[in-house]
C-alpha cells in the first residue's frame, strides 16, 4: 500500500437498502458502517451500498438476502413477518415507552427467542438488530386525541399488527408503502396514516396533512444482516470486526434516533403542522382501544407469551 491508498480488497460486498438518504438517522450508521468496516481491516473488506430502492424495495430485500443476490441488508421487521411471525413483536402496542426500553430488550437478546435462528434456517445472519423508532398517527383535516376521531377514516398502515389496531379503532385499514403515502394523502385516497415521525419528514409528507399526534403506539426494528454464505467465506478476523462494527451501529442508530424525535416538533411546527403530544388520558383511551391486538397475536404466534413476557421484563 502507497501513498496511503488502499489496494484492492480481498471481499466485496453489496449492500441494498430501500431507505432514500433523508432518512439520516437509519442510513447514516450503514454509511458508518461500511467506513469503520473498510478501516479496521486495513481495506481487505469493502461495502459498497446501493440505497433509496436502487436495487430492491423495502418488501423485497430479505428474499434477495436469502438468495443471495446481495450481500447485506438491513430489513425492516413489519415487512417480513409473513416469513417469521414472531417479527410481529414490535407491533406490539404500547409495549415499550421509548426507543431506548426497545433497544434495551433486543440487546438483551429479544431476537434470540427465535428471530434469530428462524433467519439462519433462511440463510440470513443476524449481525445486530436496533430499534427503528414508534409509530405515531397522522391525520389530513382532523385533530386526533380519541379513538373515536379515526372511526370510519381510510388508513394507510404497515404490517398486521397495525391493521388489526386500526380495525379495532373503527378505521379502515389498507396496506400501503411509505412511497405511496404522498400521493395518497394529496389525492385524499386515504385520510391519515400510522407512521414514525422519519416518514413524515422525509416522505414531506407535511406537505399533504396538517395534524400528527404523538402515541409512540407500536415500533420496528431493523436488522443489520447477511447472506450465510457471504458470511462464511470471510475469516474469523474479519468477522468479528464486522460483529463489533455491527454493535457500534445500532447504538449511533439509538442516539440519532433519539436526537431526531427531540427535533421533530419544531420540524413539524414549522411547516404549520399541528404537533399534538398525547395526554395520559389520551394515551389510555387508545391503549384501552388497542389491546384485543395482544390475544389476536396470540392466537397467531404460539410463542408469543414468551416474547411478550421478555420485552417487559427487559426494558
Amino acid at each position: 500500500m502507497a501513498g496511503g491508498v488502499h489496494a484492492a480488497p480481498d471481499h466485496k460486498l453489496t449492500f441494498s437498502t430501500y431507505w432514500p438518504t433523508s432518512y439520516n438517522y437509519l442510513i447514516d450508521p450503514i454509511f458508518t458502517f461500511a467506513e469503520v468496516v473498510k478501516e479496521r481491516t486495513g481495506g481487505r473488506v469493502e461495502i459498497e451500498i446501493f440505497h433509496s430502492q436502487q436495487l430492491f424495495g423495502g418488501k423485497e430485500e430479505f428474499a434477495a438476502l436469502e438468495r443471495g443476490d446481495i450481500d447485506m441488508s438491513a430489513p425492516m421487521d413489519t415487512y417480513n413477518t409473513g416469513a417469521i411471525p414472531e417479527l410481529g413483536i414490535a407491533s406490539m402496542p404500547f409495549l415499550w415507552p421509548s426507543p431506548r426500553a426497545m433497544q434495551t430488550s433486543l440487546d438483551a437478546g429479544l431476537w434470540d427467542l427465535g428471530v434469530s435462528q428462524a433467519m439462519k434456517k433462511r440463510g440470513v445472519k443476524v449481525l445486530n438488530v436496533a430499534a427503528g423508532g414508534p409509530y405515531q398517527i397522522y391525520g389530513n383535516g382532523f385533530e386526533i386525541k380519541q379513538p373515536s376521531d379515526l372511526q370510519g377514516k381510510k388508513i394507510a398502515v404497515s404490517g398486521t399488527a397495525a391493521s388489526r389496531a386500526m380495525e379495532l379503532i373503527g378505521a379502515a385499514p389498507t396496506s400501503m408503502s411509505s412511497g405511496d403515502l404522498y400521493v395518497a394523502l394529496q389525492r385524499g385516497t386515504i385520510d391519515a396514516t400510522s407512521r414514525p415521525l422519519i416518514t413524515g419528514i422525509g416522505r414531506k409528507l407535511y406537505e399533504v396533512l396538517d395534524n400528527i399526534t404523538v402515541v409512540n403506539m407500536s415500533y420496528f426494528a431493523t436488522a443489520l444482516a447477511i447472506n450465510i454464505d457471504s458470511w462464511n467465506k470471510l475469516p474469523a478476523d474479519i468477522q468479528a470486526i464486522m460483529e463489533e462494527a455491527a454493535n457500534e451501529r445500532g447504538q449511533q442508530q439509538l442516539m440519532l434516533l433519539e436526537e431526531y424525535m427531540a427535533d421533530a416538533k419544531s420540524l413539524f411546527e414549522e411547516n404549520n403542522v399541528n404537533y399534538h403530544v398525547a395526554t395520559p388520558a389520551e394515551l389510555a383511551s387508545f391503549k384501552q382501544a388497542v389491546d384485543p391486538v395482544y390475544d389476536w397475536w396470540r392466537a397467531q404466534v404460539p410463542e408469543a407469551n414468551a416474547y411478550i413476557d421478555f420485552a417487559q421484563n427487559n426494558q
